[in-house]
């Protein structure tokens, strides 16, 4: 896997000194606007390219030599499970990737959404979240019949969070890689996490410098991974005890498209649409981009460091955090450019 892990840097090595030209073969850029965009200059798109071709040389890698995926045997896969994990990614990607290109309506983005992932559920059982458990509930929640519409929520909440959550440079590749971190020490150093580790900071590096940006299609890429990531720990592994783990995970950029939604809904604007209201915003137009994603990467870490080092009670720990984030948000606001 370090063979792996050397050879991913020298491809993408090889692609970045080559960037104009993937740039013009995908031919995808993000014009500033200087209302939503403010950046200076068109800056191609090829985030989710890049992320795509890296996780392909991953997936046949694991497949191929090591014989297993996501820690495990490819002989355990039934026909159509690892069948049901590619159409669920590339999907999604060239979903993002689209949207990119062509700005898709939000309404048929999520429609689209919704069919790719029952088609996966329908393809493979072991997506499905069947129950539950909770810190503060003894008993094991059993979802039945709900669980197909549940699993479709939490998938679209997980990805689409995060799609709003975007919007500054670095801030989605921090967050995913601590998502990945996480995840690397619950799976007892799971090294397809460690390459997608591996693969953020490289990327993470151009899009600092403004050479790149993620695009939808690569945060729907990344999320979607994570998804299927925490879905199988939960499941498969046994990883993820307790649900609210991972509602801590992603607590902040839930939040923020919590209190989007609401917002943009009672001003009779459109919830899906951009403005410059988001919590990565509000930091930016106070502080230096670097800092700016380091005091985001820290608020994303707070709520699960709390519950699971510090071991405190889960209803302390949600509002307690809630209480954090409003006062950031009204401390901040006043300070956004129009």
């Amino acid at each position: 896997m370090i063979n792996l892990c050397f050879g991913l840097i020298i491809f993408n090595f090889l692609l970045f000194i080559n960037l104009k030209k993937l740039a013009k073969f995908v031919n995808i850029f993000d014009k500033p606007d200087r209302k939503l965009k403010l950046h200076k200059v068109k800056t191609p798109i090829v985030g989710g390219f890049i992320f795509a071709l890296n996780f392909f040389i991953i997936f046949f890698y694991q497949i191929f030599f090591l014989k297993n995926f996501l820690s495990l045997d490819v002989k355990i896969f039934h026909d159509l499970e690892l069948f049901s994990l590619l159409i669920l990614i590339f999907a999604y990607f060239f979903l993002g990737l689209y949207d990119d290109k062509y700005k898709l309506n939000p309404l048929k983005r999520l429609i689209l959404s919704i069919l790719i992932v029952l088609l996966a559920i329908f393809l493979n059982e072991n997506l499905l979240i069947t129950n539950l458990s909770l810190s503060f509930y003894k008993h094991k929640i059993f979802l039945n019949n709900l669980s197909i519409v549940f699993t479709i929520f939490c998938i679209l909440i997980l990805t689409n969070s995060l799609n709003f959550y975007d919007g500054i440079n670095g801030q989605s590749c921090f967050i995913f890689i601590y998502f990945f971190t996480y995840l690397l020490f619950k799976s007892d150093f799971n090294l397809f996490y460690l390459t997608c580790i591996v693969l953020l900071l490289i990327v993470m590096l151009q899009n600092l410098k403004n050479m790149l940006f993620l695009g939808d299609g690569g945060v729907y890429l990344m999320s979607i991974i994570l998804s299927i990531s925490l879905i199988y720990e939960h499941n498969i592994h046994k990883s993820i005890v307790f649900a609210d783990e991972i509602f801590f995970l992603l607590l902040l950029p839930g939040l923020d498209l919590l209190r989007l939604t609401i917002s943009r809904s009672l001003n009779k604007n459109n919830p899906l649409l951009g403005d410059r209201q988001h919590i990565h915003h509000l930091f930016i137009n106070k502080f230096s981009l670097l800092f700016s994603n380091i005091l985001l990467l820290l608020m994303s870490i707070l709520p699960l460091f709390l519950f699971t080092l510090l071991n405190l009670n889960f209803f302390i720990v949600f509002f307690a955090f809630l209480i954090i984030y409003i006062f950031s948000i009204q401390y901040f606001k006043s300070g956004i450019k129009s």
